[in-house]
Formats: structure tokens, C-alpha cells, sequence
């Protein structure tokens, strides 16, 4: 019987598909969702089969997200879609009739099917590798937890008006008008009306529902702010030092129904996290850092360090992936119940899914414990970040045995698509050994890795930071339009936290060095402030002021300025131009030159065999430091300029040699001015 089912299936099969029907069904899906809705409209009636494919939720559901804005459920995705994009009017009988067509299965939507229906009420496991606390001193949680390993806090909330006032149904009477924030994968941003998400929870049956993940919940609805407080041993968190408006993303209202869930990833910036549920249950999966899960594909960008994980949704990981791991490839897990507080560590991996309806808040948080790993993720390069990720997976070049921190894991570069500055990092997920080897594609990294050797994955700030790459100007080189601040922003906070912690500079200093090269920058000053006989720098003047793309310290009643922007073909013309327009603003006598500041010195850096010396220039004339870079074909006067805007212009001068990566920093020290900094004017 079940071969003549098949034989039949297949019969309408190739009838209906005729050439096509050699494409499996999910490249067929993939196929069609690349099309418009109309398009879609035109291949339905082109056979049964197509009329199949065409009509899927999951296909709808994708056109409808692709048009931003407030979105309200009309009962199907394919109604709702063709309703916002005005393809059709509601009252069209379209939506009344269904057809049916005998002799055609397909195990490709068999299963999309099931994901949509499938119950999740019996779902819960709770191993017991999470450990359960009531509560922990400060102290308890820092030694023990805290950048170590997760725990469920049961009574943390005990006393919040949340407990009592976040169901679904005095949500919906105090909120029902209020638009929230859905999350979902598409560019577009989405909101829902509370009530109108609340009739799509009821109504829904997607492999991948909507869920409410609000980051401005405070600004659309302020009261729920009073309704819970961050407990007592997160509220150590470095970000508040800055403006609200330039804070990243801290805090999620979180609202899902069954199946809805958070995918595989790591949290934004390194950061730890909390996440207190209110009511229904939700079902955690966790892996420490390093340990790329199974199914999962870790994509890294040569040229930003940005990385973008390629991973199945949260159900269709538990169904199709979990129950194929050995057991000692399963991650920690762990059931959380209402009232329950879960800290999710830095770097952990983890993969959430609702058992049931569910409403929960999180937030983000940078302490002690995690900062140097934060300010790590800001510097730009792309190495280190993906060693944070999929640890030792992510070093090119080198075969390292990692048998005790990954006895399940091995990696392959996928060279059938992988272009130049993108590779792909992947998890297997069948590995039956303990004893792999994690090979790699046989792309230099210059001198990082001579010393891993066996050296087993570690997320110790110093393992991790070697991966670091050197060469790079972490003030002006391209930071990843990922990273959890700009690097503007990075600036500011740091030197408020300089400012404004003082009893934790030691611990500042350290992240500050991963971040912006503060010690570098630091270097240089000590040595302009020797040579010039400038006053050394207080305790108070050792990180840089402002926001600019160069480092700018003040040191006593000076200012001191290192050009590191756009490397030194850039910064030698900055200079040179500054300098030529001081000398003409004097020439002239003009009034500006009681509205500038005065120039006592300027020159140039030089590093060479480890030590920094000054080389004293005026911009006249070109130093025998530059000579070799900017070969003259003119006569030039000594009073000239010749490296100024203007001048050059004149000269035509251009430079014959790459000048862009040489140790060599133009400086200018100036008088102090008084007033305000431009940029808070």
C-alpha cells in the first residue's frame, strides 16, 4: 500500500512539475518565496502542485513582514499579506474556497506541517545541570557564577507587582492600545498592537510564531517600569554611565506563544544577561563560549569582524537536531518556571523555547566581571571576535587538538562557497569521538598562533586577547556596524568611566587598552610631554578627551593632539595644513587669532625597534622622516609649506610610495583653551 501511495504521489508529482520535478520540494519553496506576490498569484494556476507550493503560510507569512509598520493578523498570513499589499480586497471569494488534490505528499511540508501543529504541553526537561538557588549574596553570585556558568534564582522576584499584574489579561485591558516592537526575521520593523497580537497568539499555527521582543517598552508604556526592579545582583551594570540615547539596546519586554522562541546566538556585545519569567514556561539550552552548536554555521567577515549566525529555529532545533546528539554533546538545559530568574553568562550560547503562552523581561549588563570582553568585541578586526564565537573553529592555519573543552566538535572550511572575506565555521553535528582534531583552511595570520600549539580553548580575557590583530589602529581603523556602541560612543564612556570610577582604573585601563590602544596612545604623550618639557601626566589626563577620530589629551594647561586618522598620508596634511593656516592667520594680522588656540609645539612620532622618539617639525619644508615618501619634482622654497592643503594643491604634489600603515603619528601641542569642547555646543 505505501508504495503504491508513493507511486501515485509521485505520478502528479512529475505531471504537474514536468522538468522541475527533479528539484526537491524545499529548493522548489526556496525558489518561489524569491518571487513577488503576483508572480506567486501566476504560478498557482499553472498546476496542482505549484497551486501547493504557492498557498503555503510559511510563504505568506514572509511577503506580509516584508512590508513594515503596524501589522494586524487577519486570520491567514496569505489574507493578511495580500490585504497589506493591496493585491486584494477582504471580501473576495478567494478567501473562501480551498482545493484539495488527491495523489501528492510531500515530506518537505509533512514536516513544516507538523511544526505547526505540534503540542509542546509534555516538552519539558530539566536535568538538573542548572543549578536552582532561592537567592545569593552579591558575593556568592560573583565567586561562583558570575563569568562561570548559569544558575535559576527562584525567589529574586518574589515581591514585584509583575508576579501579579503581567498576565495576558490585565496586560491586554492595561496595554490592548499600545503598539509593541515584534521580532521576527526580516529588515522591517513591525509593531502589533497589544490586542492584536494577543488574537494572533489565539489564531496562529506558524513553525516560527511572532513574538512580542520590545526594546522601548519604557518609552510606549512607561508604567510597566514600576512593576519590577533589576535584582540586587545585576545592578552593577557599566552602561548606565552614559546617556540613555546612547546606551545600546539594554531591555526587552518579552511576550511569545508555544513554539516561539529565541534561535541559537550569543548575546549582543558580549554582555551577560537576566531574564525573569512572569508566567507560562520556557525550555533553555546552553553551551559555554567556544562551543559552536550543532546545525549551527558561524559566518565572520574578514574586513569588520562582524559575525552573523546561520541557525535553525528554536523548534525545529529541538525536533530534527537534539535528538540526534549523544549525550555528551547535549547542552546544559533547564526548564524555567514562572517567578524563575535565569543569568545567562558572557559568551554562552543559549536557545530558548516557550513551552507556552509566556511574558518575561531581560536586560543586558556590563560589570566587572565581563568588561574586558565587552571592550575585546569593540576592537575592530574580525580573528578574535570569531575565536569569542566558535572558539579555536575560527583559527585559520593550525590543527589544534581540543579534546577537553570540545569532545564533540570539529570543524571543516567550506570551500565549495566560500568567498574571500567570508568563511564559514561549522559544528558537526554527528561527531561520535572524543579524540577530533579541528582542521582549518591554511590562511596566514602572520605570528599570532606559533604559540597555541595544544593549547585547549580558553575565555580568559589574556587567551582570548592574543587574537588580537596588531597591526590595526583600533582609534581610526572601520569598527564592525555590529558592535554594541559606535566608536565615538566608546570614547565617551570610557573616559567617563575613568572620570567618574576611579577606585576601578586599574580594571579601565585594561579594557581601555583592548578598545582604543590607550596604551599606545599613552606612550606617545609621555614622550611629546619629555621632549617639550611639559608637566607629566596626572593620573586624572592618562585616557583621551572628546570624541574624535584622533587621540586629543589634556595635560595640565595643554592639549595634545596625535593625528592617527586615515594613517600618515592623511594625518601629515592634516597637520601641514593646520600649520600653514596658524602661519597665514599671523601674516595677516587677522582678528582670528585671538579665537584660536596658540601652537607650542609640533613634530612627528617615530617607532622604531621598540622605543618612541620625537622629530620636531614646523611645516616648512619636508623632514628627512618623510623625504623618502614624498619625493619633490618641484623647487620649493624654505618658507613654504609644502605638506599644507594649499600648498600641495599648488605644488601638485602627490606621493609615490604607500604611506598608510608607517609608525609614524604627526602631533601638535596647543594652549588650552577655555569654554566648551565644539562638539557640546
Amino acid at each position: 500500500m505505501e508504495d503504491a501511495a508513493a507511486a501515485e504521489g509521485n505520478g502528479r508529482r512529475e505531471a504537474a512539475l514536468g522538468g522541475l520535478a527533479v528539484l526537491p520540494d524545499g529548493v522548489l519553496c526556496a525558489v518561489v518565496d524569491l518571487l513577488s506576490p503576483t508572480d506567486i498569484g501566476r504560478l498557482a494556476c499553472v498546476s496542482s502542485v505549484m497551486y501547493i507550493l504557492c498557498n503555503e503560510e510559511p510563504l505568506w507569512m514572509t511577503k506580509c513582514l516584508s512590508v513594515g509598520g503596524l501589522l494586524e493578523y487577519s486570520g491567514s498570513w496569505k489574507k493578511t499579506a495580500l490585504s497589506r499589499l493591496n493585491l486584494c480586497s477582504e471580501n473576495d471569494e478567494i478567501y473562501q474556497r480551498t482545493c484539495h488534490f488527491d495523489g501528492f505528499n510531500s515530506l518537505h511540508l509533512y514536516r513544516r506541517w507538523y511544526r505547526c501543529f505540534t503540542t509542546l504541553s509534555n516538552f519539558s526537561f530539566d536535568n538538573g545541570l542548572v543549578e536552582r538557588k532561592d537567592d545569593l549574596s552579591l558575593d556568592q553570585f560573583r565567586s561562583q557564577y558570575d563569568g562561570k556558568c548559569p544558575v535559576l534564582l527562584t525567589k529574586l522576584a518574589q515581591t514585584w507587582p509583575a508576579r501579579t499584574k503581567w498576565t495576558i489579561q490585565q496586560l491586554t485591558h492595561d496595554y490592548g492600545e499600545v503598539p509593541f516592537r515584534i521580532s521576527q526575521r526580516s529588515p522591517q520593523k513591525i509593531k502589533m498592537k497589544l490586542k492584536d497580537y494577543v488574537s494572533y497568539m489565539k489564531l496562529q499555527h506558524d513553525e516560527d510564531p511572532l513574538y512580542i521582543f520590545d526594546d522601548k517598552f519604557a518609552e510606549s508604556a512607561p508604567a510597566l517600569l514600576e512593576d519590577y526592579n533589576v535584582p540586587h545582583l545585576f545592578q552593577e551594570d557599566f552602561f548606565d554611565i552614559m546617556d540613555y540615547d546612547q546606551r545600546p539596546d539594554f531591555r526587552w519586554l518579552i511576550i511569545g506563544p508555544e513554539r516561539s522562541g529565541a534561535s541559537w546566538h550569543i548575546d549582543p556585545g558580549l554582555t551577560s544577561a537576566w531574564n525573569t519569567l512572569l508566567c507560562g514556561r520556557k525550555r533553555w539550552a546552553l553551551y559555554p563560549p567556544g562551543r559552536v552548536p550543532g546545525g549551527v554555521t558561524v559566518h565572520v567577515s574578514d574586513e569588520d569582524g562582524d559575525v552573523d549566525i546561520e541557525t535553525p529555529t528554536s523548534l525545529q532545533w529541538w525536533l530534527d537536531v537534539y535528538p540526534n546528539l549523544a549525550e555528551h554533546e547535549k547542552p546544559l538545559e533547564c526548564t524555567q518556571l514562572p517567578g524563575e530568574t535565569i543569568f545567562v553568562p558572557s559568551g554562552w550560547w543559549h536557545c530558548v523555547l516557550n513551552l507556552e503562552m509566556t511574558v518575561a523581561v531581560t536586560q543586558n549588563f556590563v560589570d566587572q566581571t565581563n568588561f574586558e570582553h565587552v571592550c575585546l568585541d569593540m576592537a575592530p578586526g574580525h580573528c578574535h571576535k570569531g575565536v569569542c564565537r566558535a572558539g579555536l573553529l575560527a583559527v585559520p592555519g593550525k590543527s589544534i587538538r581540543d579534546v577537553e573543552n570540545h569532545p564533540s566538535l570539529m570543524s571543516r572550511w567550506n570551500h565549495s562557497d566560500m568567498t574571500r572575506k567570508e568563511k564559514r565555521l561549522k559544528s558537526s553535528e554527528h561527531v561520535r569521538t572524543s579524540n577530533n582534531v579541528n582542521q582549518c583552511s591554511a590562511l596566514e595570520f602572520s605570528d599570532i598562533h606559533e604559540s597555541l600549539g595544544d593549547q585547549v580553548f580558553s575565555y580568559d580575557i589574556g587567551f582570548l586577547s592574543q587574537f588580537l590583530e596588531k597591526e590595526k589602529d583600533h582609534y581610526s581603523s572601520v569598527w564592525s556596524p555590529t558592535n554594541s556602541i559606535g566608536q565615538r560612543e566608546a570614547r565617551e564612556w570610557l573616559r567617563r568611566l575613568w572620570v567618574l570610577k576611579s577606585e576601578l582604573r586599574e580594571l579601565i585601563w585594561k579594557g581601555a587598552c583592548l578598545a582604543i590602544n590607550v596604551d599606545k596612545w599613552y606612550a606617545c604623550l609621555e614622550e611629546i610631554s619629555e621632549c617639550h618639557s611639559l608637566p607629566p601626566p596626572s593620573d586624572d589626563e592618562k585616557l583621551p578627551v572628546g570624541t574624535g577620530s584622533n587621540p586629543v589629551f589634556i595635560v595640565s594647561d595643554n592639549v595634545i593632539k596625535i593625528y592617527a586618522e586615515g594613517g600618515l598620508g592623511y594625518s601629515v596634511h592634516g597637520l601641514g595644513t593646520e600649520l600653514e593656516f596658524y602661519d597665514l592667520v599671523q601674516k595677516l594680522g587677522s582678528p582670528l587669532i585671538n579665537h584660536i588656540p596658540e601652537i607650542i609645539a609640533s613634530g612627528f612620532l617615530v617607532y622604531q625597534d621598540g622605543v618612541y622618539r620625537t622629530v620636531p617639525w614646523d611645516g616648512k619644508g619636508i623632514p628627512d622622516v618623510l623625504a623618502k615618501y614624498y619625493p619633490l619634482e618641484v623647487f620649493y622654497a624654505d618658507s613654504c609649506f609644502p605638506l599644507g592643503l594649499w600648498s600641495k594643491q599648488l605644488l601638485g604634489m602627490s606621493s609615490s610610495t604607500d604611506v598608510s600603515d608607517k609608525p609614524i603619528w604627526p602631533y601638535m601641542v596647543t594652549r588650552k583653551c577655555k569654554g566648551d569642547i565644539f562638539a557640546r555646543m
